[in-house]
């Protein structure tokens, strides 16, 4: 990752006056922190030319630009930046899928749509192609092919139930025995690490609470 490209996002990723580099707060986003990293993204959209930036970010393979787009999406209340592009992350199989999903919650007014499509193809991904076995772990998580499907697929069920609409759809899915397959290859679930629907839930509350911090409240767009 060479982060000479993302501009005024440069800042974001040093560690600066934190124990470590900025975009690991955005992980839990429940350390004091993360309201530091927040404010150098904020700074960094109101440096000149942010959707240009916010799209490098997101069109890079590896994970750690995508969780730092997913805030500058977050902060956009002027609503001009692409949202779209959360889900390019998404279809390549960020490692962060979880994250970003929720970021989609609450910036993509057609998440319902979106979300419905993916699940009802079984959430296929796109891994880039051109990377070692070394810079794909790296860049985009130890999972396989069936594993990021999991993982997506295990996101967007979690994220629908805050979402009327798609409560009770995401219910009875999750009682289908093809996504409970993909389920069982959600497989990142060891030392510390959880399910990617028990991150969905965690970052969401994290995320709401970091920003109701700031003065806004995140609501869902869809309902």
């Amino acid at each position: 990752m060479t982060r000479t490209q993302f501009g005024p996002f440069e800042a974001v990723f040093e560690k600066g006056e934190l124990a470590v580099p900025g975009y690991l707060e955005l992980l839990p986003l429940h350390q004091p922190g993360a309201q530091i990293v927040i404010d150098r993204v904020e700074r960094a959209l109101s440096a000149g030319d942010p959707a240009r930036w916010v799209a490098a970010l997101f069109r890079d393979v590896n994970w750690r630009p995508h969780l730092v787009g997913a805030i500058a999406l977050l902060l956009d209340q002027s609503e001009t930046l692409d949202s779209s592009l959360l889900w390019h992350a998404i279809d390549a199989g960020s490692w962060v899928t979880p994250q970003l999903v929720v970021t989609a919650v609450f910036v993509d007014p057609s998440f319902p749509e979106r979300a419905r499509v993916r699940v009802d193809a079984q959430c296929p991904v796109r891994v880039p192609a051109g990377l070692t076995p070394a810079e794909r772990h790296s860049a985009t998580g130890r999972d396989g092919l069936l594993g990021r499907s999991g993982k997506m697929m295990a996101s967007l069920l979690a994220a629908s139930a805050a979402i009327p609409s798609l409560e009770r759809w995401a219910a009875d899915l999750q009682r289908d025995a093809r996504v409970e397959q993909l389920f069982k290859d959600d497989v990142w679930k060891k030392d510390e690490w959880n399910s990617s629907c028990e991150i969905v839930v965690a970052w969401m509350s994290n995320v709401r609470r970091a920003f109701l911090e700031r003065g806004r409240t995140l609501a869902p767009r869809a309902t």
